[in-house]
């Protein structure tokens, strides 16, 4: 692996790493759930069109996503994950790695098309990235794969910051107190905090969503300018793993900064050149 994108690969790899392995370790927490008695029985999700029929295809799905092969492959998963920093510090086994747990995130959204979010989406998009990186094993695929999770992720910041904004709902003052007097995502001392207080609530809503729209903005500020937005992504993700409970997209989002940064810099080094000349 090159020197110049190895730290930045590795940093990606590492964090991400972390936060799927929450995630698949509360699929196996909640295993109950995939039996056929279970809120998630195969028998229900997988008489979708796809996986009904004598074919390959339905045929090798429902052997694979059936509970005890399913389990299976989340304990394979678990162990690919704490592999993968290993795999790619040493340099070898990371395309086998990669493929296991690219494939078994691929498994995990046909199994649960309704229980996955945002943030499972991203680490598909990261391992995917990372596993195409690899597969080709240039210097310029490498380069690739970071440009490709920096520009998920400014995108996906993108998106939701224009979604807002162009919500009529979120142009309440109490959006953000709203959120935090729910039960799924709620919690009360916030809900407390802000139930009198309109403007701050209103203060919260409109800087998230400034903050969303102009991220993308991260990969021309330079450096140091760019740890401005990385800096407003870790408070911003971090308050809402602890008031919310969505550590998952702490982990997804936090380990697409490498990347950021990265692009950032690079960028950084070709204006000014193209500025000197």
């Amino acid at each position: 692996m090159p020197t110049t994108t190895y730290p930045y690969i590795l940093a990606i790899a590492m964090m991400a790493s972390v936060g799927a392995s929450i995630s698949t370790l509360e699929w196996i927490h909640g295993r109950r759930q995939l039996k056929d008695d279970g809120l998630f029985s195969w028998q229900v999700i997988g008489s979708r069109d796809f996986a009904v029929g004598p074919g390959i295809l339905a045929t090798t799905l429902n052997r694979l996503l059936s509970f005890r092969p399913f389990v299976g492959i989340l304990i394979l998963r678990s162990v690919a994950l704490l592999s993968l920093p290993i795999a790619l510090w040493f340099g070898h086994g990371s395309v086998i790695v990669l493929s296991v747990i690219v494939f078994s995130s691929l498994l995990m959204h046909l199994r649960s098309p309704w229980g996955m979010d945002g943030s499972d989406q991203m680490f598909t998009q990261i391992f995917g990235a990372l596993l195409l990186g690899c597969v080709a094993g240039s210097p310029l695929a490498y380069k690739a794969s970071l440009w490709y999770i920096a520009s998920q992720s400014c995108l996906s910041y993108l998106t939701a910051g224009v979604a807002k904004a162009l919500s009529p709902h979120w142009h309440g003052t109490n959006v953000v107190f709203e959120i935090f007097n729910t039960r799924t995502y709620g919690y009360e001392p916030a809900a407390r905090f802000l139930l009198d207080r309109p403007q701050i609530s209103q203060a919260l809503t409109w800087g998230a969503v400034v903050m969303e729209c102009s991220f993308p903005i991260a990969l021309v500020a330079g450096f140091p300018g760019c740890l401005l937005f990385v800096t407003w992504g870790i408070s911003f993700h971090l308050m809402n793993a602890v008031a919310m409970g969505l550590n998952s997209f702490f982990w997804s989002f936090v380990a697409t900064y490498p990347a950021v940064i990265y692009c950032a810099l690079i960028l950084e080094q070709f204006l000014y050149h193209r500025i000197r000349i």
